[in-house]
């Protein structure tokens, strides 16, 4: 990656940031803007300087370790959100949720759980085809 596209990314990422802070502000969600300011104080300190572009092997290595426990965690946390938004509509359990006044709580959960199939397809995508780039081996037979 040479320093133009780098750079680009960097303003791209922290444009999507603002705009997320901005309008989480403007709809009154003070925490969602507090998340978007840390996330962006986060990115910024964490984000490479201009003179250090070259990545050496440890630095790939880290990334790729950050990389994997954050799929790791993400996934079966967003998993398990969804299916606890999903079970309360759907049972005797919660009487509150049967009686259709909580109707949003069913939508979040669906949208949960279409989103960690998608984390999912795309990180199966993404291995298999890596896997074809770079010429890894299965353990299959």
């Amino acid at each position: 990656m040479n320093k133009r596209n780098y750079h680009l990314l960097r303003a791209a990422a922290l444009l999507f940031i603002i705009t997320i802070v901005v309008v989480a502000l403007w709809l009154k969600l003070y925490l969602l803007a507090v998340v978007g300011v840390l996330t962006a104080i986060i990115f910024l300190m964490t984000v490479q300087s201009q003179a250090k572009l070259a990545i050496d092997e440890r630095e790939q290595s880290i990334r790729e370790k950050a990389a994997h426990t954050t799929y790791a965690i993400f996934a079966p946390t967003v998993a398990i959100c969804a299916l606890l938004l999903l079970i309360p509509s759907h049972g005797d359990v919660f009487p509150v949720f049967a009686k259709g006044e909580f109707l949003y709580i069913e939508s979040i959960g669906m949208i949960l759980a279409y989103l960690t199939l998608l984390l999912i397809v795309i990180f199966a995508l993404s291995y298999y085809w890596l896997q074809k780039k770079f010429g890894g081996k299965s353990d299959q037979k």
